[in-house]
C-alpha cells in the first residue's frame, strides 16, 4: 500500500495494484483497481482541493470538488479534471448553518458545534441525490467524505438505491471530535447490509473506513482477504517499529 502526495506520479500505481490495490490519498484509503480514466469521483469536505487534484493527477478521472466554506472554495483550482462547488452537502435542499472555526479543517454544521467557533454563515445545502442530478451523474465510483459530523445526517438521507449505485466509499468519521459512536455503527451496519465490505483503516477510532461495494466490485479473493484482514495491521507496522526503536534508543 502506497501513501500518496502531490509531487507523486502514476507511475506509483503499478507496483500497488500488484500488492494490494490500495491506496492512501491525503488519509483516505481507497481500492485503486476501481478507479480509471473513465471514473467519477465526488470530493465531498474538499477542503482546498487537494484530494481531487491528487487524485485527478493519478488517474486522469473528473473529479467534483465540493466544499462548503466560501473563502476555501474560492481557494480551490479549476481544471478540465477538477469541478469546485461551493455547497454544504446535508439531508434536505435547504440553506444551513455553518460554523468556522479558528482551524480551516475542523469547521462544521451547527448542530455538532463544539469548542471555538469565531463566525456563523449561512450556506446552501444540498443532497447528495440533488447534486447528482444537477451535474448529471448516474454512478459515483469514488465518494471521498470529510465534512466533519455532517456524514451522520448524510448516509442517513441518502435512499438504499443511491448507496447501492456507488462502487466505493472512504469515509473519515469524526467520532473522535463529537459524540455520534453510536450513529457510525449505525451506519457501518447499514452498509454491510446493502453489500458492502467494511474496513476500518484507523487503530481506535473510525477516523479512516472504506467501504467497498462487492455488487459492484470485481476482486480477487486473495486480494480481499488481504485488504479485509490484513492491510490496516500492515500499514500500522513501520510506524509502531518507529516507536520501539525510537523508546530503545531513549532508553
Amino acid at each position: 500500500m502506497i501513501q500518496v502526495n502531490q509531487h507523486q506520479s502514476k507511475t506509483l500505481m503499478e507496483p500497488v495494484k500488484n500488492i494490494s490495490g490500495l491506496v492512501s490519498v491525503r488519509g483516505h484509503h481507497f481500492y485503486a483497481n476501481l478507479i480509471n480514466s473513465n471514473s467519477v469521483v465526488v470530493d465531498l469536505g474538499s477542503h482546498l482541493g487537494q484530494f481531487s487534484h491528487q487524485v485527478s493527477n493519478l488517474f486522469k478521472c473528473q473529479c467534483y470538488a465540493v466544499e462548503a466554506l466560501p473563502s476555501l472554495h474560492q481557494k480551490i483550482v479549476q481544471n478540465p479534471l477538477v469541478k469546485k462547488f461551493n455547497y454544504a452537502i446535508s439531508s434536505a435542499d435547504k440553506p444551513v448553518e455553518f460554523c468556522v472555526t479558528d482551524n480551516p479543517e475542523a469547521n462544521h454544521i451547527s448542530r455538532f458545534s463544539v469548542g471555538t467557533v469565531s463566525e456563523k454563515i449561512t450556506v446552501e445545502g444540498v443532497t447528495i441525490e440533488s447534486f447528482m442530478d444537477r451535474n448529471n451523474i448516474e454512478c459515483i465510483d469514488l465518494l471521498k467524505v470529510d465534512i466533519e459530523g455532517a456524514e451522520i445526517d448524510l448516509f442517513n438521507s441518502m435512499s438504499d438505491k443511491t448507496l447501492k449505485s456507488i462502487k466505493q466509499i472512504t469515509v473519515e468519521f469524526h467520532d473522535f471530535k463529537f459524540q455520534i459512536s453510536r450513529e457510525v455503527e449505525a451506519i457501518k451496519a447499514k452498509l454491510k447490509s446493502l453489500g458492502f465490505a467494511c474496513i476500518v483503516f484507523s487503530m481506535t477510532t473510525n477516523g479512516d473506513v472504506l467501504f467497498i461495494n462487492l455488487n459492484k466490485s470485481c476482486i480477487p479473493k486473495f486480494r480481499y482477504i488481504y485488504i479485509r484482514y490484513f492491510a490496516k495491521y500492515v500499514r500500522a507496522f513501520p510506524r509502531l517499529m518507529k516507536r520501539l526503536f525510537s523508546k530503545i534508543i531513549l532508553n
